[in-house]
Parts: structure tokens; C-alpha cells; sequence
């Protein structure tokens, strides 16, 4: 019988994560499907972006393995660089980019490190993406020029620049206002249903979460290990765990935890 179950776009197997001698979260077991919107979530300073760190190989881990694709990003069967760009993208919180270079040339950059396209087939690229974003008309801006939520599209079009299969965000809607923060969240469900991309979000806003996350985990800082695993309106009604139901009906205590 043929076997139709796809590799994993993510899968983490008995990962700690920290720094020097502080682990900060040990033993994680998580996969998210191909195709999927997959959300990290906890309170303030349970790790989640620290884990996204590692995860993309920022800093390495203290144990365990990522597998990227059935890839690791290190030791045997290790993605090469040319491979990782090609393989995923990141948006970080700010946008990330380089304040000295319009939103074209951040863009291209990415175009000019890793591919052998022409300069008009690199300015093709970048057209294609910053109108994806709604940003063409602001190809020649510099990012101090442009508002927060531009900024967010602005990375967001650098990120998809070669076409990755896998995004992680980190804190997309950081700082945004609810117009704004729509507005990526729309961005964000179109390119997963148009272009099937999978998408790793590590987030602690609740309304991205509930209009966006197919499934999302919840970090624990007290155990620093997962508290739960499942669809994001399941957990709400019925977890197990109370502080959970508690930060995903916006209880006051889930963010004393």
C-alpha cells in the first residue's frame, strides 16, 4: 500500500533550549504538517522566542534535534546555508531591516546572496513581492519612512523573496494596531491557502491566534516544558489545565503565571 503521510515541515525530538548553563525549556516533542499554521504561546517570558532562536540555529541546542523537511540544520544530513535560505524565512518582530537601504534593496539583497538571477530579474522579484505586500508603491522608501504595520509587510516580502516552503514569525502583531494586525493576519491565511506555505508563529495575541492557528502549543515557564497541544478554540472551552483556559479567555491570571 502506498504511504501518502507527508514529512513534517517542523518536528523537534527531546529539544532543550538555554543559555550556558541555564536551560531555559528541556525535553520538547512537537511536529507541525505541511500546509499548516502552527502558534507558540505563553506568557511572558516562558521561551518562546528563545526557542525560535534555536530552532532556526541562532544559537545551538543543548540537547536534541530539529528536523526541518526530515533535515537538520546541523551535523549528518545537515541543510547547507544556500539550502536554509531556501528552505525557510523569518520575520522578527522590528521587520529587521537594514534602515540604510529602501524596501527594494532590502528585499533584493536577499535575491543577490543567494541567487544568479539579472538585476531586472531580481527588480522583477522584488516588484512581485512588495505588491503581494501592498507595499509597490513604496519601493523607494526607506523603513524609517514607513509606520510598523509596513514594516512587518515589508519583512514579510524579503522573507518570501526565494520562496520557502516554511515562515516563522516572531511577535508579527507586536506593537500593531487592531487594522494593522487584520491586515497581516490576512496576509498571512493567503499565503498559506494560495501558495501552501507552512507557517510557525510564535505569538501571545489571542485574536491572531483564534482567526489564524490551526493548532498551537503553550509554554510553561514554571516547568519549562509544554503544558498542552491541540486546536486553540478546543483548548479554550475545555484544557485540563486551568491556567490555560484561563490565558485563552483573557483571564488576568494567565499573565501573572
Amino acid at each position: 500500500m502506498e504511504n501518502n503521510v507527508q514529512t513534517p515541515a517542523l518536528e523537534l525530538c527531546n529539544v532543550s533550549v538555554g543559555y550556558g548553563e541555564r536551560t531555559v525549556l528541556h525535553d520538547l516533542n512537537f511536529s507541525v504538517a505541511q500546509g499548516e499554521i502552527f502558534a507558540v504561546m505563553g506568557g511572558s517570558g516562558c521561551g518562546k522566542s528563545t526557542l525560535l532562536k534555536h530552532i532556526i540555529g541562532i544559537h545551538p541546542l543543548k540537547s536534541g534535534e530539529v528536523k526541518i523537511f526530515g533535515r537538520t540544520i546541523s551535523g549528518d544530513n545537515a541543510l547547507s546555508e544556500a539550502e536554509i535560505a531556501r528552505t525557510f524565512g523569518v520575520t522578527y518582530q522590528g521587520g529587521a531591516l537594514l534602515g540604510s537601504l529602501t524596501l527594494a534593496e532590502n528585499v533584493a539583497l536577499v535575491l543577490e546572496e543567494h541567487t544568479t538571477l539579472s538585476r531586472r530579474e531580481i527588480e522583477a522579484v522584488v516588484m512581485e513581492k512588495l505588491a503581494w505586500v501592498n507595499l509597490e508603491k513604496f519601493a523607494g522608501f526607506y523603513p524609517s519612512e514607513i509606520s510598523g504595520g509596513m514594516k512587518k509587510r515589508a519583512g514579510l516580502a524579503r522573507a518570501l523573496a526565494l520562496e520557502p516552503p516554511l515562515l516563522f514569525f516572531d511577535e508579527p502583531s507586536a506593537g500593531l494596531d487592531p487594522v494593522s494586525s487584520a491586515e497581516l493576519d490576512r496576509l498571512i491565511l493567503k499565503m498559506r491557502n494560495e501558495f501552501k506555505r507552512t507557517v510557525v508563529i510564535v505569538t501571545h495575541e489571542l485574536d491572531s491566534v483564534f482567526t489564524i492557528a490551526d493548532r498551537i502549543i503553550m509554554l510553561d515557564k514554571n516547568t519549562g516544558s509544554i503544558a498542552v497541544e491541540g486546536d486553540p478554540r478546543e483548548l479554550q472551552k475545555n484544557s485540563s489545565v486551568p491556567w490555560v483556559r484561563d490565558f485563552l479567555n483573557r483571564d488576568g491570571l494567565a499573565y501573572k503565571l
